[in-house]
């Protein structure tokens, strides 16, 4: 059995998927703000509830990268801990990988978004007073997108389709993952 973990979308996804691909069982998690208190029990009760014990798992996939800081490396600190004890495959994925259609815009903080124009472009921040203007000069008027705005004349596409996302996943070996950051927390 394969495990996969997305603590970077809002609601979290983690589903569990067969040998060929096929998905067994998913549960959506409400975590922002308590990821550090809620992932890891939610994520025992749903191995639980689906009778897998850790050592069933054959490999963890996990959405590393771009969230909060918090969001990323308390995932990435839970996959490493799963993997240091079970030596299993680790796959990192990033939030981008999630889509195959552009611009992609996801939520960095309170004061700005990632945004990814097309699938060779460097990924922006843009501050939430300049998204809007952004999407006009962009003529960006449909997007993949998780935020909490709605602007005129911007159709949002929300839903990711997993499925496929894991039928084409290539899994790696890694031993460890890091998270990886686009800009450094805001710390003082």
């Amino acid at each position: 059995m394969n495990l996969f973990i997305d603590s970077i979308s809002s609601p979290a996804y983690v589903s569990l998927f067969d040998n060929n691909r096929n998905i067994v069982h998913t549960m959506n998690i409400e975590i922002k703000w308590n990821e550090s208190s809620k992932l890891i029990p939610d994520l025992m009760n749903f191995l639980n509830d689906n009778h897998i014990n850790q050592e069933d798992l054959s490999n963890i996939v996990v959405v590393n990268w771009p969230g909060s800081f918090t969001w990323v490396r308390t995932v990435v600190l839970i996959a490493n801990t799963l993997n240091y004890v079970l030596k299993k495959n680790m796959t990192p994925v990033s939030y981008f990988d999630l889509f195959n259609t552009y611009p992609i815009i996801k939520s960095s903080s309170r004061r700005d978004h990632f945004v990814q124009l097309t699938s060779h472009s460097d990924i922006e921040i843009i501050n939430n007073f300049d998204l809007q203007k952004y999407f006009l000069d962009n003529n960006i008027d449909t997007a993949y997108w998780e935020s909490g705005y709605d602007f005129e004349k911007t159709q949002i596409l929300e839903n990711i389709d997993y499925k496929s996302i894991i039928k084409e996943l290539e899994f790696k070996d890694y031993e460890k993952i890091e998270p990886l950051y686009i800009k450094k927390p805001n710390i003082s």
